[in-house]
């Protein structure tokens, strides 16, 4: 590297230093996210997921599962003590 390229980049590194170290981080407010639609958006993940490995809700009074089918749903309904 040449002397007039060195001086130049030289130059550059110290202005960019005595711009400080402080981030723009200081200025951006991160907004908080509330326990109540934390749980709404991490359900609707959840839904959306399900739905895209191909299953469907079955609901069994007050429970419900996923499942490919009826067959398997009833299967596991019975596992779990619901039929």
């Amino acid at each position: 590297m040449d002397n007039k390229r060195y001086l130049g980049w030289l130059g550059m590194m110290a202005a960019i230093s005595a711009m400080g170290t402080s981030s723009h981080r200081e200025m951006y407010y991160e907004p908080t996210e509330t326990d109540q639609v934390k749980k709404l958006r991490l359900a609707q993940k959840e839904i959306k997921r399900h739905k895209a490995n191909g299953l469907k809700e079955f609901v069994y009074g007050k429970n419900s599962l996923w499942s490919r089918d009826l067959k398997n749903a009833d299967r596991k309904a019975r596992n779990k003590g619901w039929l």
